[in-house]
C-alpha cells in the first residue's frame, strides 16, 4: 500500500484484484467501482435498479477491468440471503456504500424502518454473511450526521417515537460507527475495518425535504461548500487502499468537512463507545438473524 495519500480518484493497479461496492450505481459508489475498473480491477457491483446497473457496465466499456451486477436489494434480507449464497469468488475489498434517505417513513420488506433497514441492518446481514470471504478490508461509508445520533434499541423503527429524516438518518449512521468497532473486534487483524465519508457530495442524496422548491435552495446555498460525485469517492478510496490503522475514519479535510482532500479524522466519543457498539451489534443480530460464524 502507497502510504502517501490519494489526490485523485486514481486507484493504484488492481488487476487480479476483486472489490465488491454497495450501491454503485449511483453517485460516489459509481465513480469509486469506475476507478476500481479503470486500475484494472474486477467489480462485483449487486444492484437492485437493472437500469442503472446496464448504465454502470455501459460506462465501465472503455476499462481494463469489468463489472459485474448480480441483483440484491439490501432493503430485503431475503435478497441478501440469496446473494451471498450465490458468491463463489473470494473479495480483496468490501465497501458498504449503499444508503438510503427519504422524506418520509417508509418500511423495508422486512418491516425495518427503511433508513434503519437500508443504511444498517441490511450491510450488516450481507457483512456477517460474506465474512469469510473477505481478504483484506472492509470499509463502512459513514457521516458526521453520527455526532447528533442516538440509538434507541428499545425502539430503532420509530413505532413509538416520532420519526423525522435527521433523526433516522442520524441513529442509522451512528449504528454505522459503532458497527465497525464491534466488526473489528470479531473479525480479527486479517482483516482491517475503516470507515470514511464524502463530506457534502453533490449526489441527490441530500433532496428529501418532499419540497421540490427546498430541495433546489438547499442545492443552490450549498454549492459553494459541495463536491462533485468523484470527490465524494476520493475519502472511500483512501480508507480502501490507504496505509491506515483499524478504525481509521476518513474524510475530506476542508471547509466544515463538506470538502477537500482524504485526511484521517478523530471519531467522537459517541462514535467510539465500546458499550454502544456492543449494543449495536446485539441489535443487528436480532433484527437480521444473523452473526460472524
Amino acid at each position: 500500500m502507497d502510504p502517501r495519500p490519494l489526490t485523485a480518484l486514481e486507484l493504484p493497479g488492481q488487476s487480479e484484484r476483486t472489490w465488491l461496492i454497495t450501491g454503485a450505481t449511483s453517485g460516489i459508489g459509481k465513480e469509486l467501482a469506475l476507478a476500481v475498473a479503470a486500475a484494472g480491477g474486477t467489480v462485483v457491483a449487486p444492484a437492485r435498479n437493472r437500469e442503472r446497473a446496464a448504465s454502470l457496465v455501459a460506462a465501465a466499456g472503455g476499462c481494463s477491468g469489468s463489472i459485474e451486477t448480480p441483483s440484491m436489494d439490501l432493503a430485503d434480507l431475503e435478497s441478501v440471503s440469496r446473494f451471498a449464497s450465490s458468491l463463489t469468488t473470494d473479495i480483496d475489498v468490501l465497501v458498504n456504500n449503499a444508503g438510503a434517505v427519504s422524506p418520509k417513513r417508509r418500511e423495508t420488506a422486512d418491516g425495518f424502518e427503511m433508513l434503519l433497514g437500508t443504511n444498517f441492518l441490511g450491510p450488516f446481514a450481507l457483512t456477517n454473511l460474506i465474512a469469510d470471504r473477505v481478504r483484506e478490508r472492509i470499509v463502512i461509508t459513514g457521516s458526521d450526521s453520527y455526532k447528533v445520533g442516538r440509538v434507541d434499541v428499545a425502539d430503532p423503527h420509530f413505532r413509538r417515537r416520532r420519526w423525522n429524516p435527521l433523526t433516522a438518518y442520524s441513529q442509522s449512521k451512528l449504528c454505522d460507527m459503532l458497527w465497525a468497532r464491534a466488526l473489528q473486534e470479531r473479525i480479527g487483524s486479517q482483516v482491517l475495518v475503516t470507515l470514511a465519508h464524502p463530506g457534502w457530495a453533490a449526489t441527490g442524496l441530500q433532496n428529501v425535504t418532499g419540497s421540490g422548491f427546498l430541495d433546489r435552495a438547499i442545492v443552490k446555498v450549498t454549492s459553494p461548500f459541495s463536491q462533485p460525485a468523484a470527490d465524494g469517492a476520493l475519502p472511500l478510496a483512501e480508507a480502501a487502499v490507504g496505509n491506515h490503522p483499524p478504525l481509521s475514519y476518513i474524510g475530506p479535510d476542508g471547509f466544515m468537512k463538506w470538502k477537500g482532500k482524504p485526511q484521517a479524522q478523530e471519531v467522537s466519543r459517541r462514535g467510539r463507545s465500546t458499550v454502544g457498539a456492543e449494543e449495536v451489534w446485539a441489535l443487528g443480530m436480532r433484527e437480521t438473524g444473523t452473526d460472524l460464524a
